[in-house]
């Protein structure tokens, strides 16, 4: 719970708000001097709103803040019409406005921890939508973009009519791994594999697992020369070795064409990889 109340946060309440709290001050003086219907009391409670307001925008803080300050205009406002201007005091009087007073601190201190409190959750809130939203879009192991996540920008790309190339890499090997050394050892795997295809990555290439040992980079405008030769780069980078086993890629690659859906250009991709694991894995073909 702070109990600062810094100038930039004073200048981010909205300005018709800041002027209805100075509105709300400075009346009740004016209004205080019309002595029908028990107006003359009674309008001094209008101090509650400028702390209710204060309360809401900045806490606690700023509660304490409003209610030091309507309650020192407030105070002034009486020692000089009873001392000053009119010399005398009434105990009656005097006892509803330090009444006054005193409900003015309590509720804009109410208030402004009720608004502290409704800050948190919302900020907890937040922060637990981020971490749905990251379990939702991308991979648990490898933290990189998982399938959903990457048909959804495959067909934003292709709904805007933008030239998409797929390289769908599978790895070669992975298996053994996995039976050889056990399945911790094969996510390592996975996760150096995942941190390699980060590695150098930019605007235009977007990096997805697919699930199990396969992974899908996209190449946004990229023609089938150069998607041919970051796959060679990409080919290069996956040599790994696991104690005595290797571990090596082979790479399918598909351009978009005219009437491409989503799907249709990821089996194109995977239908590439699947012959060049037929004929010698360890390469790239299209």
């Amino acid at each position: 719970m702070s109990l600062s109340v810094k100038w930039e946060t004073l200048q981010r309440m909205p300005k018709m708000m800041l002027g209805l709290c100075i509105v709300l001050t400075v009346i009740p003086g004016f209004l205080a001097r019309l002595d029908m219907f028990y107006i003359d009391d009674m309008v001094w409670f209008l101090l509650l709103f400028p702390c209710f307001i204060f309360s809401y925008y900045l806490g606690f803080a700023g509660g304490l803040f409003a209610a030091f300050a309507v309650n020192i205009y407030h105070l002034f406002w009486f020692i000089y019409e009873k001392y000053l201007r009119m010399a005398e005091l009434v105990n009656q009087e005097l006892s509803l406005h330090i009444g006054v007073a005193i409900v003015t601190f309590l509720c804009a201190m109410g208030v402004g921890l009720l608004s502290e409190k409704l800050t948190e959750k919302q900020l907890q809130l937040h922060s637990m939508n981020q971490k749905l939203k990251h379990l939702a879009l991308y991979d648990s192991l490898t933290s990189l973009p998982n399938r959903h996540y990457f048909m959804e920008k495959l067909s934003k790309y292709l709904l805007d009519e933008q030239s998409v190339s797929l390289l769908f890499i599978d790895l070669d090997g992975f298996k053994k791994v996995n039976d050889t050394y056990g399945h911790e050892e094969g996510d390592h795997i996975l996760i150096e594999v995942a941190n390699r295809l980060n590695d150098g990555c930019h605007d235009s290439l977007f990096v997805s697992r697919l699930g199990g040992d396969e992974f899908i980079v996209m190449l946004v405008g990229a023609d089938k020369e150069k998607s041919i030769k970051i796959a060679q780069e990409i080919l290069k980078k996956l040599q790994l070795k696991v104690r005595d086993l290797r571990i090596s890629a082979s790479i399918g690659i598909a351009i978009s064409k005219q009437g491409d859906t989503p799907s249709s250009l990821l089996k194109k991709a995977d239908t590439a990889m699947y012959h060049i694991k037929s004929t010698g894995k360890n390469a790239v073909g299209a």
